[in-house]
Protein backbone atom coordinates (compact mmCIF):
# COMPACT_ATOMS: atom_id res chain seq x y z
CA UNK A 1 0.00 0.00 0.00
CA UNK A 2 1.46 3.52 -1.07
CA UNK A 3 2.00 5.14 2.01
CA UNK A 4 0.08 8.59 2.38
CA UNK A 5 1.89 11.42 3.24
CA UNK A 6 1.09 15.20 4.60
CA UNK A 7 2.47 17.18 7.38
CA UNK A 8 1.73 18.56 10.63
CA UNK A 9 4.07 21.46 12.10
CA UNK A 10 3.91 21.58 15.80
CA UNK A 11 4.68 24.92 17.77
CA UNK A 12 4.53 22.50 21.28
CA UNK A 13 4.19 25.00 24.13
CA UNK A 14 4.85 22.03 26.98
CA UNK A 15 2.66 22.23 29.55
CA UNK A 16 0.82 25.42 28.72
CA UNK A 17 -3.34 25.02 29.42
CA UNK A 18 -4.55 27.42 26.39
CA UNK A 19 -7.52 26.80 24.51
CA UNK A 20 -7.02 24.87 21.63
CA UNK A 21 -7.38 25.87 18.07
CA UNK A 22 -10.96 26.44 16.51
CA UNK A 23 -12.09 23.88 14.14
CA UNK A 24 -12.59 24.27 10.21
CA UNK A 25 -15.54 26.25 9.47
CA UNK A 26 -19.01 24.77 9.16
CA UNK A 27 -17.91 21.86 12.01
CA UNK A 28 -18.47 23.86 14.97
CA UNK A 29 -16.68 22.87 18.51
CA UNK A 30 -16.40 19.36 19.80
CA UNK A 31 -17.70 19.54 23.27
CA UNK A 32 -13.84 19.37 25.04
CA UNK A 33 -12.47 22.07 23.34
CA UNK A 34 -13.91 25.85 25.09
CA UNK A 35 -16.60 27.43 22.66
CA UNK A 36 -15.43 30.67 23.49
CA UNK A 37 -13.76 33.26 25.48
CA UNK A 38 -14.71 35.90 27.76
CA UNK A 39 -13.62 38.88 25.51
CA UNK A 40 -13.97 41.53 27.87
CA UNK A 41 -10.70 42.73 29.87
CA UNK A 42 -13.00 43.61 33.35
CA UNK A 43 -14.26 39.76 33.14
CA UNK A 44 -11.06 38.37 35.02
CA UNK A 45 -12.05 35.39 37.06
CA UNK A 46 -15.79 34.17 36.02
CA UNK A 47 -16.97 32.21 39.08
CA UNK A 48 -20.52 31.73 38.14
CA UNK A 49 -23.08 31.72 35.20
CA UNK A 50 -26.55 31.55 34.28
CA UNK A 51 -28.70 32.05 31.02
CA UNK A 52 -31.49 34.99 30.84
CA UNK A 53 -34.80 33.53 30.70
CA UNK A 54 -35.83 36.74 28.73
CA UNK A 55 -33.44 37.74 26.69
CA UNK A 56 -32.13 35.36 23.67
CA UNK A 57 -28.46 34.36 23.60
CA UNK A 58 -27.63 36.09 26.89
CA UNK A 59 -25.45 34.95 30.15
CA UNK A 60 -24.78 36.55 32.89
CA UNK A 61 -21.18 36.13 34.83
CA UNK A 62 -19.64 37.98 37.43
CA UNK A 63 -16.19 37.84 39.34
CA UNK A 64 -14.94 36.85 42.51
CA UNK A 65 -13.23 38.49 45.65
CA UNK A 66 -11.16 41.69 44.92
CA UNK A 67 -12.72 42.79 41.39
CA UNK A 68 -15.71 45.55 41.28
CA UNK A 69 -19.50 44.81 41.96
CA UNK A 70 -20.40 44.67 38.25
CA UNK A 71 -22.49 41.86 36.15
CA UNK A 72 -21.84 41.40 33.13
CA UNK A 73 -23.59 40.47 29.83
CA UNK A 74 -22.01 38.03 26.93
CA UNK A 75 -23.19 35.86 24.54
CA UNK A 76 -22.07 32.45 24.86
CA UNK A 77 -19.13 32.46 23.24
CA UNK A 78 -17.62 34.84 25.37
CA UNK A 79 -18.30 38.07 23.55
CA UNK A 80 -19.07 40.78 25.45
CA UNK A 81 -22.38 42.91 25.75
CA UNK A 82 -22.74 44.84 28.49
CA UNK A 83 -21.03 45.86 32.03
CA UNK A 84 -23.90 46.25 34.72
CA UNK A 85 -23.12 48.08 37.99
CA UNK A 86 -24.38 46.60 41.00
CA UNK A 87 -25.46 49.60 43.63
CA UNK A 88 -26.10 48.25 47.23
CA UNK A 89 -23.39 46.05 47.55
CA UNK A 90 -19.65 45.65 47.26
CA UNK A 91 -18.07 42.81 46.05
CA UNK A 92 -16.14 40.89 49.31
CA UNK A 93 -16.10 37.31 48.11
CA UNK A 94 -18.78 37.05 44.99
CA UNK A 95 -18.69 33.50 43.71
CA UNK A 96 -21.52 32.37 42.41
CA UNK A 97 -25.02 33.80 40.22
CA UNK A 98 -28.16 32.33 40.14
CA UNK A 99 -31.75 33.15 38.14
CA UNK A 100 -35.25 32.23 38.94
CA UNK A 101 -38.57 32.63 37.03
CA UNK A 102 -39.21 35.72 38.16
CA UNK A 103 -36.84 37.86 36.16
CA UNK A 104 -34.14 38.23 39.00
CA UNK A 105 -30.55 37.42 39.73
CA UNK A 106 -29.30 36.36 42.86
CA UNK A 107 -25.65 36.99 43.39
CA UNK A 108 -23.81 34.95 46.30
CA UNK A 109 -21.95 36.90 48.47
CA UNK A 110 -20.74 33.60 49.65
CA UNK A 111 -16.94 32.67 49.41
CA UNK A 112 -15.72 31.98 53.28
CA UNK A 113 -11.96 31.08 52.87
CA UNK A 114 -10.90 31.64 56.11
CA UNK A 115 -14.28 30.19 57.40
CA UNK A 116 -14.80 32.88 59.83
CA UNK A 117 -17.25 35.45 58.20
CA UNK A 118 -20.21 36.49 59.76
CA UNK A 119 -21.04 38.60 57.14
CA UNK A 120 -22.30 35.96 54.29
CA UNK A 121 -25.70 36.73 52.38
CA UNK A 122 -27.20 37.08 48.69
CA UNK A 123 -28.44 40.06 47.25
CA UNK A 124 -31.26 40.31 44.71
CA UNK A 125 -31.50 42.50 41.67
CA UNK A 126 -34.17 42.75 38.94
CA UNK A 127 -32.78 41.26 35.80
CA UNK A 128 -31.86 44.26 33.65
CA UNK A 129 -31.41 45.00 29.98
CA UNK A 130 -28.40 44.25 29.06
CA UNK A 131 -28.61 46.53 25.66
CA UNK A 132 -30.15 49.75 27.25
CA UNK A 133 -29.62 49.49 30.94
CA UNK A 134 -25.63 49.79 32.80
CA UNK A 135 -26.71 49.86 36.50
CA UNK A 136 -28.90 47.51 38.44
CA UNK A 137 -30.06 48.25 42.32
CA UNK A 138 -30.00 45.61 45.09
CA UNK A 139 -34.17 45.05 45.94
CA UNK A 140 -33.35 42.84 48.73
CA UNK A 141 -30.75 40.80 50.96
CA UNK A 142 -30.56 37.94 52.76
CA UNK A 143 -27.58 37.36 55.87
CA UNK A 144 -27.24 33.94 56.68
CA UNK A 145 -25.19 31.61 58.65
CA UNK A 146 -24.60 27.96 59.15
CA UNK A 147 -26.28 25.74 61.46
CA UNK A 148 -23.59 24.20 62.98
CA UNK A 149 -20.27 24.84 61.49
CA UNK A 150 -18.80 27.77 59.35
CA UNK A 151 -18.15 26.55 55.96
CA UNK A 152 -16.77 27.63 52.86
CA UNK A 153 -18.89 28.36 50.13
CA UNK A 154 -19.14 28.47 45.83
CA UNK A 155 -22.27 27.20 44.50
CA UNK A 156 -25.97 28.84 44.37
CA UNK A 157 -29.26 27.93 42.83
CA UNK A 158 -32.67 28.91 43.07
CA UNK A 159 -35.65 26.89 43.19
CA UNK A 160 -39.30 27.52 43.83
CA UNK A 161 -37.83 31.34 44.71
CA UNK A 162 -35.63 29.52 47.53
CA UNK A 163 -31.85 30.03 47.34
CA UNK A 164 -29.70 26.81 48.04
CA UNK A 165 -26.44 26.80 48.88
CA UNK A 166 -23.70 23.70 48.25
CA UNK A 167 -20.59 23.60 49.79
CA UNK A 168 -16.97 23.57 49.33
CA UNK A 169 -15.10 21.40 51.36
CA UNK A 170 -12.72 18.80 50.83
CA UNK A 171 -14.38 15.32 52.37
CA UNK A 172 -17.90 16.31 51.00
CA UNK A 173 -20.22 18.33 49.71
CA UNK A 174 -23.56 19.22 52.04
CA UNK A 175 -26.64 21.44 50.32
CA UNK A 176 -28.24 23.94 52.38
CA UNK A 177 -31.12 26.01 51.94
CA UNK A 178 -32.64 29.02 53.25
CA UNK A 179 -35.99 28.19 55.46
CA UNK A 180 -37.75 31.86 54.73
CA UNK A 181 -36.62 34.61 53.19
CA UNK A 182 -36.72 38.16 55.37
CA UNK A 183 -34.87 40.29 54.10
CA UNK A 184 -32.04 42.20 56.13
CA UNK A 185 -32.81 39.30 58.36
CA UNK A 186 -30.08 36.84 59.11
CA UNK A 187 -31.53 33.21 58.73
CA UNK A 188 -29.68 29.65 59.73
CA UNK A 189 -29.81 27.53 57.05
CA UNK A 190 -31.69 24.34 56.96
CA UNK A 191 -29.63 21.15 55.72
CA UNK A 192 -30.56 19.32 53.06
CA UNK A 193 -28.11 17.18 52.80
CA UNK A 194 -25.02 15.45 51.81
CA UNK A 195 -24.27 14.80 48.50
CA UNK A 196 -23.32 11.37 46.91
CA UNK A 197 -20.04 11.45 45.57
CA UNK A 198 -19.09 14.71 44.95
CA UNK A 199 -16.91 17.20 46.97
CA UNK A 200 -14.55 20.08 46.64
CA UNK A 201 -17.54 21.77 44.47
CA UNK A 202 -17.01 25.26 42.69
CA UNK A 203 -20.39 25.88 40.95
CA UNK A 204 -23.92 24.56 41.27
CA UNK A 205 -26.98 24.84 38.64
CA UNK A 206 -30.43 23.39 38.19
CA UNK A 207 -32.50 22.79 35.38
CA UNK A 208 -35.75 24.32 34.65
CA UNK A 209 -37.67 21.68 35.42
CA UNK A 210 -36.11 20.66 38.90
CA UNK A 211 -35.12 17.44 37.40
CA UNK A 212 -31.73 17.52 37.01
CA UNK A 213 -28.94 19.02 39.70
CA UNK A 214 -25.21 19.71 38.10
CA UNK A 215 -22.12 20.45 40.17
CA UNK A 216 -18.34 20.79 39.13
CA UNK A 217 -15.38 20.77 40.76
CA UNK A 218 -11.97 21.72 39.64
CA UNK A 219 -11.51 18.14 37.73
CA UNK A 220 -15.09 16.87 37.28
CA UNK A 221 -18.76 17.48 36.60
CA UNK A 222 -21.63 15.54 38.54
CA UNK A 223 -24.72 15.29 37.37
CA UNK A 224 -27.78 14.26 39.90
CA UNK A 225 -31.07 13.33 38.34
CA UNK A 226 -34.55 12.45 39.62
CA UNK A 227 -37.88 13.46 40.67
CA UNK A 228 -38.70 17.15 40.50
CA UNK A 229 -39.12 19.27 43.70
CA UNK A 230 -37.42 16.53 45.43
CA UNK A 231 -33.50 17.61 46.05
CA UNK A 232 -32.61 15.64 49.22
CA UNK A 233 -33.58 12.35 47.28
CA UNK A 234 -31.99 13.63 43.74
CA UNK A 235 -28.82 14.58 45.63
CA UNK A 236 -28.67 10.61 47.87
CA UNK A 237 -28.92 9.32 44.11
CA UNK A 238 -26.51 7.83 41.50
CA UNK A 239 -24.96 10.89 39.18
CA UNK A 240 -23.33 10.84 36.04
CA UNK A 241 -20.20 11.61 36.37
CA UNK A 242 -17.72 13.03 33.83
CA UNK A 243 -13.73 14.00 34.63
CA UNK A 244 -12.46 16.60 32.85
CA UNK A 245 -9.57 19.26 33.28
CA UNK A 246 -11.22 22.02 32.52
CA UNK A 247 -10.29 23.80 36.13
CA UNK A 248 -14.20 24.33 36.60
CA UNK A 249 -15.50 27.29 38.71
CA UNK A 250 -19.60 27.70 37.26
CA UNK A 251 -21.90 25.57 35.24
CA UNK A 252 -25.57 26.09 35.00
CA UNK A 253 -27.54 24.18 32.18
CA UNK A 254 -29.21 25.78 29.13
CA UNK A 255 -32.26 23.36 28.61
CA UNK A 256 -30.51 19.99 28.99
CA UNK A 257 -27.23 20.72 27.68
CA UNK A 258 -24.59 22.31 30.47
CA UNK A 259 -22.65 25.47 29.95
CA UNK A 260 -19.24 26.12 32.20
CA UNK A 261 -16.63 28.65 32.41
CA UNK A 262 -13.65 28.99 34.04
CA UNK A 263 -11.15 31.18 36.39
CA UNK A 264 -8.84 30.79 32.56
CA UNK A 265 -12.14 32.99 31.20
CA UNK A 266 -12.93 30.10 29.14
CA UNK A 267 -16.45 28.62 28.11
CA UNK A 268 -17.81 24.95 27.06
CA UNK A 269 -20.90 24.01 26.46
CA UNK A 270 -21.69 20.24 27.22
CA UNK A 271 -24.14 18.30 25.04
CA UNK A 272 -27.23 16.50 27.46
CA UNK A 273 -26.34 13.10 26.01
CA UNK A 274 -22.62 13.50 26.57
CA UNK A 275 -22.83 13.42 30.34
CA UNK A 276 -25.70 11.00 30.25
CA UNK A 277 -23.51 8.53 28.72
CA UNK A 278 -20.54 9.32 30.86
CA UNK A 279 -17.86 9.69 27.89
CA UNK A 280 -14.59 10.75 29.28
CA UNK A 281 -13.51 14.30 27.82
CA UNK A 282 -10.03 14.46 26.40
CA UNK A 283 -8.05 17.27 27.37
CA UNK A 284 -8.74 20.61 25.83
CA UNK A 285 -4.86 21.40 25.31
CA UNK A 286 -5.06 19.37 22.55
CA UNK A 287 -3.74 20.55 18.73
CA UNK A 288 -6.50 19.92 16.12
CA UNK A 289 -5.60 17.69 13.27
CA UNK A 290 -8.53 19.57 11.56
CA UNK A 291 -7.33 22.93 11.15
CA UNK A 292 -3.77 21.34 10.63
CA UNK A 293 -4.81 18.93 7.37
CA UNK A 294 -2.56 19.94 4.02
CA UNK A 295 -4.24 19.00 0.35
CA UNK A 296 -4.44 14.88 0.48
CA UNK A 297 -6.56 12.88 -1.83
CA UNK A 298 -6.45 10.04 0.23
CA UNK A 299 -8.23 11.85 3.36
CA UNK A 300 -11.24 14.22 4.46
CA UNK A 301 -12.23 16.32 7.28
CA UNK A 302 -15.58 14.41 8.04
CA UNK A 303 -17.69 16.15 10.55
CA UNK A 304 -19.13 14.35 13.63
CA UNK A 305 -22.54 14.28 12.48
CA UNK A 306 -21.12 12.80 8.82
CA UNK A 307 -19.74 10.14 10.97
CA UNK A 308 -23.08 9.11 12.86
CA UNK A 309 -22.39 10.86 15.83
CA UNK A 310 -24.28 14.05 16.79
CA UNK A 311 -22.27 16.70 18.19
CA UNK A 312 -20.35 19.62 16.93
CA UNK A 313 -17.20 19.04 15.97
CA UNK A 314 -14.49 16.72 13.35
CA UNK A 315 -12.01 14.95 12.77
CA UNK A 316 -9.83 14.02 9.79
CA UNK A 317 -10.84 10.67 8.27
CA UNK A 318 -8.96 8.40 6.39
CA UNK A 319 -11.15 5.34 4.26
CA UNK A 320 -7.70 3.08 3.90
CA UNK A 321 -8.54 -0.11 2.02
CA UNK A 322 -6.29 -2.09 3.97
CA UNK A 323 -3.04 -2.11 6.67
CA UNK A 324 -0.16 0.26 6.12
CA UNK A 325 -1.77 3.26 5.20
CA UNK A 326 -0.11 6.25 7.18
CA UNK A 327 0.20 9.44 8.05
CA UNK A 328 3.36 11.53 8.75
CA UNK A 329 4.00 14.38 10.76
CA UNK A 330 6.69 16.75 12.07
CA UNK A 331 7.02 17.90 15.69
CA UNK A 332 9.11 20.52 16.85
CA UNK A 333 10.01 21.18 20.16
CA UNK A 334 11.64 24.19 21.95
CA UNK A 335 14.30 22.30 24.48
CA UNK A 336 14.69 18.30 24.50
CA UNK A 337 13.11 16.76 27.08
CA UNK A 338 11.07 13.35 27.93
CA UNK A 339 7.43 13.99 26.15
CA UNK A 340 4.25 11.76 26.47
CA UNK A 341 2.53 11.62 23.05
CA UNK A 342 -1.50 11.01 22.84
CA UNK A 343 -4.26 11.14 20.16
CA UNK A 344 -7.35 11.68 20.18
CA UNK A 345 -9.52 9.19 18.21
CA UNK A 346 -12.82 7.98 17.11
CA UNK A 347 -13.97 4.69 17.33
CA UNK A 348 -16.81 2.83 15.72
CA UNK A 349 -17.66 -0.16 13.65
CA UNK A 350 -15.58 0.71 10.51
CA UNK A 351 -12.55 1.91 12.40
CA UNK A 352 -9.12 -0.28 12.58
CA UNK A 353 -6.27 -0.58 14.72
CA UNK A 354 -3.55 2.75 14.91
CA UNK A 355 0.07 1.89 15.47
CA UNK A 356 2.34 5.17 16.06
CA UNK A 357 6.16 5.28 15.62
CA UNK A 358 8.50 8.21 16.60
CA UNK A 359 11.41 9.00 14.77
CA UNK A 360 11.44 5.56 13.43
CA UNK A 361 10.76 3.61 16.66
CA UNK A 362 7.34 2.04 17.26
CA UNK A 363 5.76 3.56 20.79
CA UNK A 364 3.58 1.57 22.84
CA UNK A 365 0.94 -1.13 21.43
CA UNK A 366 -1.57 -0.73 18.04
CA UNK A 367 -4.56 0.89 19.57
CA UNK A 368 -7.64 -0.87 18.48
CA UNK A 369 -10.49 1.69 17.77
CA UNK A 370 -12.95 -0.98 16.73
CA UNK A 371 -16.52 -0.14 19.06
CA UNK A 372 -19.69 -1.37 18.06
CA UNK A 373 -21.17 2.22 18.88
CA UNK A 374 -19.50 5.71 17.54
CA UNK A 375 -17.98 6.94 20.45
CA UNK A 376 -15.52 10.35 19.34
CA UNK A 377 -13.06 11.83 21.58
CA UNK A 378 -11.45 9.06 23.11
CA UNK A 379 -7.72 10.24 24.06
CA UNK A 380 -5.24 7.21 23.23
CA UNK A 381 -1.80 7.56 24.98
CA UNK A 382 1.17 5.59 23.02
CA UNK A 383 3.94 5.88 25.14
CA UNK A 384 7.17 8.22 26.42
CA UNK A 385 9.63 9.04 24.58
CA UNK A 386 12.50 11.59 24.40
CA UNK A 387 12.18 14.14 21.53
CA UNK A 388 14.94 16.16 20.03
CA UNK A 389 14.98 20.08 19.27
CA UNK A 390 13.39 20.88 16.17
CA UNK A 391 12.63 18.37 14.21
CA UNK A 392 10.88 14.78 15.07
CA UNK A 393 8.62 12.84 12.60
CA UNK A 394 5.59 10.86 14.03
CA UNK A 395 4.19 8.09 11.81
CA UNK A 396 0.55 7.07 12.78
CA UNK A 397 -0.58 3.90 10.83
CA UNK A 398 -3.10 1.37 9.63
CA UNK A 399 -1.48 -1.91 11.68
CA UNK A 400 -5.06 -3.63 11.22
CA UNK A 401 -8.46 -4.47 12.53
CA UNK A 402 -10.46 -6.15 14.43
CA UNK A 403 -12.57 -9.14 12.90
CA UNK A 404 -15.49 -7.87 13.90
CA UNK A 405 -14.61 -4.30 12.27
CA UNK A 406 -16.20 -3.77 9.01
CA UNK A 407 -13.01 -1.38 8.09
CA UNK A 408 -9.47 0.27 8.18
CA UNK A 409 -11.22 3.38 9.03
CA UNK A 410 -8.92 5.90 11.12
CA UNK A 411 -10.49 8.79 12.69
CA UNK A 412 -8.03 11.80 14.07
CA UNK A 413 -9.41 14.64 16.17
CA UNK A 414 -6.50 15.88 17.81
CA UNK A 415 -2.71 15.47 19.27
CA UNK A 416 -1.04 16.25 22.51
CA UNK A 417 2.55 16.14 23.18
CA UNK A 418 2.70 16.43 27.09
CA UNK A 419 5.82 17.07 29.28
CA UNK A 420 6.55 14.23 31.62
CA UNK A 421 9.99 14.41 33.08
CA UNK A 422 9.45 13.70 36.86
CA UNK A 423 8.42 16.37 39.37
CA UNK A 424 10.77 17.21 42.26
CA UNK A 425 9.50 15.23 45.37
CA UNK A 426 12.11 15.63 47.73
CA UNK A 427 12.00 19.07 49.73
CA UNK A 428 12.63 20.95 53.34
CA UNK A 429 9.85 23.54 54.25
CA UNK A 430 9.82 26.06 56.76
CA UNK A 431 7.04 28.26 57.65
CA UNK A 432 4.26 29.82 58.52
CA UNK A 433 5.46 33.30 58.76
CA UNK A 434 3.06 36.29 59.15
CA UNK A 435 2.33 38.19 56.15
CA UNK A 436 0.65 41.66 56.17
CA UNK A 437 0.49 43.16 52.73
CA UNK A 438 -1.36 40.21 50.50
CA UNK A 439 0.44 41.37 47.36
CA UNK A 440 4.12 41.41 48.73
CA UNK A 441 6.73 39.07 48.33
CA UNK A 442 9.86 41.81 48.68
CA UNK A 443 10.66 41.90 52.39
CA UNK A 444 13.93 39.45 52.81
CA UNK A 445 13.81 37.44 55.49
CA UNK A 446 17.07 35.27 56.95
CA UNK A 447 16.61 32.26 54.75
CA UNK A 448 17.19 34.43 51.75
CA UNK A 449 20.10 35.58 53.04
CA UNK A 450 21.96 32.75 54.35
CA UNK A 451 20.85 28.95 54.50
CA UNK A 452 20.90 28.12 57.60
CA UNK A 453 19.42 24.70 58.05
CA UNK A 454 19.94 24.43 62.19
CA UNK A 455 18.41 27.91 62.75
CA UNK A 456 15.48 28.22 64.39
CA UNK A 457 12.63 31.13 63.39
CA UNK A 458 9.81 32.57 64.82
CA UNK A 459 6.78 31.86 62.74
CA UNK A 460 2.85 32.87 62.93
CA UNK A 461 2.30 34.17 66.49
CA UNK A 462 5.82 34.01 67.60
CA UNK A 463 5.55 29.99 67.41
CA UNK A 464 9.14 28.53 67.13
CA UNK A 465 9.46 27.07 63.86
CA UNK A 466 12.54 25.24 62.01
CA UNK A 467 13.31 23.56 58.68
CA UNK A 468 11.51 19.78 57.83
CA UNK A 469 11.17 17.93 55.18
CA UNK A 470 7.95 17.42 54.02
CA UNK A 471 5.94 15.34 51.73
CA UNK A 472 5.12 15.66 48.07
CA UNK A 473 1.35 14.34 46.66
CA UNK A 474 0.97 11.12 44.58
CA UNK A 475 0.16 14.23 41.11
CA UNK A 476 3.69 15.74 41.80
CA UNK A 477 2.04 18.80 43.80
CA UNK A 478 3.98 19.73 47.25
CA UNK A 479 1.00 21.18 49.18
CA UNK A 480 1.69 23.54 51.35
CA UNK A 481 -1.60 23.22 53.27
CA UNK A 482 -0.20 20.04 54.78
CA UNK A 483 3.10 20.99 54.93
CA UNK A 484 3.30 24.22 56.59
CA UNK A 485 0.00 24.68 57.26
CA UNK A 486 -0.85 28.95 58.29
CA UNK A 487 -3.31 31.47 58.83
CA UNK A 488 -5.34 32.67 55.95
CA UNK A 489 -2.80 35.15 54.74
CA UNK A 490 0.92 33.89 55.42
CA UNK A 491 4.34 32.86 53.34
CA UNK A 492 6.99 30.39 53.14
CA UNK A 493 10.22 28.86 52.21
CA UNK A 494 11.03 25.64 50.54
CA UNK A 495 14.30 23.97 49.60
CA UNK A 496 15.60 21.37 47.36
CA UNK A 497 18.76 20.59 45.66
CA UNK A 498 19.04 19.01 42.40
CA UNK A 499 22.56 16.87 40.96
CA UNK A 500 23.70 17.51 37.68
CA UNK A 501 26.90 15.22 36.40
CA UNK A 502 28.05 18.21 34.72
CA UNK A 503 27.22 22.25 33.98
CA UNK A 504 24.54 22.13 31.40
CA UNK A 505 21.88 24.92 30.17
CA UNK A 506 18.23 23.53 31.51
CA UNK A 507 14.90 23.95 31.78
CA UNK A 508 12.79 24.29 35.02
CA UNK A 509 8.81 24.27 34.62
CA UNK A 510 6.96 26.02 37.62
CA UNK A 511 2.70 25.35 38.29
CA UNK A 512 1.91 27.46 41.46
CA UNK A 513 -0.69 29.60 43.03
CA UNK A 514 -0.45 32.91 44.70
CA UNK A 515 2.75 34.38 44.11
CA UNK A 516 6.09 33.18 44.66
CA UNK A 517 9.48 33.73 44.37
CA UNK A 518 12.90 31.57 43.05
CA UNK A 519 15.99 31.22 43.80
CA UNK A 520 18.99 29.09 42.16
CA UNK A 521 22.05 28.78 43.56
CA UNK A 522 21.08 32.67 45.39
CA UNK A 523 19.78 33.85 42.22
CA UNK A 524 16.65 34.85 41.38
CA UNK A 525 15.59 33.37 38.22
CA UNK A 526 11.71 33.59 38.30
CA UNK A 527 9.01 35.62 39.93
CA UNK A 528 5.07 35.69 39.71
CA UNK A 529 2.76 38.08 40.91
CA UNK A 530 -0.20 36.25 40.36
CA UNK A 531 -3.19 35.09 42.26
CA UNK A 532 -4.66 32.30 40.27
CA UNK A 533 -5.66 28.38 40.18
CA UNK A 534 -2.03 26.15 40.24
CA UNK A 535 -1.98 23.79 37.19
CA UNK A 536 0.94 22.04 35.92
CA UNK A 537 3.89 23.56 33.73
CA UNK A 538 2.57 27.50 33.94
CA UNK A 539 6.10 28.65 33.56
CA UNK A 540 9.02 27.58 31.43
CA UNK A 541 12.26 29.34 33.19
CA UNK A 542 15.61 28.65 31.53
CA UNK A 543 18.22 28.45 33.85
CA UNK A 544 21.95 26.97 34.05
CA UNK A 545 22.83 23.93 36.53
CA UNK A 546 26.28 23.85 38.08
CA UNK A 547 28.31 20.31 38.28
CA UNK A 548 26.95 18.98 41.09
CA UNK A 549 24.48 19.99 43.71
CA UNK A 550 22.12 22.95 43.09
CA UNK A 551 19.95 24.71 45.85
CA UNK A 552 16.82 25.33 44.53
CA UNK A 553 14.52 28.04 47.20
CA UNK A 554 11.16 29.33 46.84
CA UNK A 555 9.03 31.92 48.92
CA UNK A 556 5.62 31.17 48.49
CA UNK A 557 2.56 33.40 49.75
CA UNK A 558 -0.89 31.90 50.98
CA UNK A 559 -3.90 34.30 50.33
CA UNK A 560 -6.60 31.99 51.40
CA UNK A 561 -7.45 28.35 50.32
CA UNK A 562 -4.57 26.45 49.05
CA UNK A 563 -1.17 27.06 48.18
CA UNK A 564 1.85 24.85 46.58
CA UNK A 565 2.90 24.35 43.52
CA UNK A 566 4.58 21.91 40.88
CA UNK A 567 8.74 22.15 40.18
CA UNK A 568 10.33 20.37 37.64
CA UNK A 569 13.30 20.03 35.08
CA UNK A 570 13.50 19.01 31.49
CA UNK A 571 15.52 15.43 31.97
CA UNK A 572 15.01 13.47 29.40
CA UNK A 573 17.99 11.08 30.04
CA UNK A 574 17.02 10.38 33.51
CA UNK A 575 20.27 11.72 34.82
CA UNK A 576 19.03 14.55 37.39
CA UNK A 577 18.51 13.77 40.56
CA UNK A 578 17.16 15.44 43.94
CA UNK A 579 17.95 15.48 47.67
CA UNK A 580 16.50 17.93 50.46
CA UNK A 581 20.44 17.89 51.61
CA UNK A 582 23.24 17.76 49.05
CA UNK A 583 25.11 14.27 49.39
CA UNK A 584 28.29 13.48 48.64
Amino acid sequence: MKSLCFLFIFAIVIGNYTSTAEVSDGLGIPPWQPIGRYTHDAIRESSGVVPSRQFEDVYWTLNDSGNPAALYATKLNGEFIQEISVQGSQNFDWEAIGIDDQNQLWIGEIGNNSRLRTDLKVVVVAEPNPFEDTTAEVIASYPYQYPNENVDAEGLFIANGVPYIVSKEQERAVLYRFPALEADTQQVLERVGEFTGAKWVTGAGLSVDGTRLAVCTYDALWVYHGPANDLAQIIQDTPWHLPHNFFGEAVCFDGYDLVLTNEARDLYHLPQFWYEKEWELPPKNTQSAVDLLEDADEFQVQSYRAAGIAIDGGHVALKAKAAGAALNQQINTDYRSLYEISVVLTRGPEYGQVELSVNGTVLGSPYDCYNPEPIPGTLVTFGTTALKVKNNQVVLSVAGKAPEATGYKIGIDSYQIRHVSPYINNYLVLGPFPKTDINAIDEPLQPEIELDLERTFHGIDGETIHWQEATIDPDGFLDLNKNIGAGDIAFGYTLTHVYAPKATESVLLLGSDDVITLWLNGIEIHRNDVIRPTLPDQHIISCQLNAGWNAVLSKTSRNGGYWGFFLRFADADGILKYRPHPTK
